[in-house]
């Protein structure tokens, strides 16, 4: 399956503030069904308490944000292109671009489904950036396989909003395969003396590698 670039219906922005509510949740609640929130709060538990603040690339409206708030009781941040309007949920939401803009120091950040969005330099960068004001990185996105592809087209019509649905779909085309993650991860930390360890879920549900620089 070849890599699309076509872009996601949440990437263009104009949906009525009900509906955008409605596919962030929508989001939050497909990241708690796969796993992949729990998988980032186990990833964080194994830093014991050093790990004190947290920074979200990519948070969207903070849900993921709150879960780790709420049940690790530490400070968190998060930053992303379009922050919710009207505040967050407690904690800020900063507008920053995460491949090119300074970002607020963190001992440890996180990052989910947003690798895809993003062009290969632009992946190779943020990760570099990233570093520049963290000691570790934590990124899951989906695979770029026919196996979740066909199990998300069987389920998620069933349960999430049409706009998740849609873009759910071109997430997973638009997602890097194991091979094409892990070279871009080892690119990018090659020379800082850094490194990282690569997992995929079963049923290639998903993949995330920890960075540590």
């Amino acid at each position: 399956m070849q890599r699309s670039f076509e872009e996601e219906i949440l990437d263009f922005g104009g949906l009525p503030p009900e509906a955008l509510v409605r596919a962030h949740r929508g989001l939050s609640q497909t990241h708690s069904l796969l796993g992949n929130h729990a998988a980032i709060l186990r990833a964080l538990r194994a830093e014991g308490k050093s790990a004190r603040r947290i920074l979200d690339i990519g948070c969207g409206h903070g849900g993921l944000l709150e879960k780790i708030r709420r049940q690790m009781g530490v400070e968190v941040l998060g930053v992303d292109l379009r922050p919710p309007e009207g505040g967050a949920r407690g904690f800020p939401i900063l507008k920053l671009d995460a491949v090119r803009e300074a970002l607020p120091p963190a001992d440890v950040a996180v990052s989910v489904c947003l690798a895809h969005h993003l062009r290969d330099e632009e992946f190779v960068e943020m990760i570099r950036n990233v570093g520049r004001a963290c000691r570790r990185f934590v990124i899951l996105d989906l695979v770029r396989h026919r196996v979740p592809l066909a199990l998300f087209n069987a389920f998620a019509p069933l349960c999430l909003p049409r706009v998740n649905v849609l873009d759910g779909r071109q997430s997973i085309r638009r997602a890097y395969t194991p091979e094409e993650f892990r070279a871009l991860i080892a690119r990018a930390v090659s020379g800082t003396g850094g490194g990282f360890r690569h997992s995929v879920a079963p049923l290639w549900i998903r993949q995330t590698a920890d960075i540590r620089y």
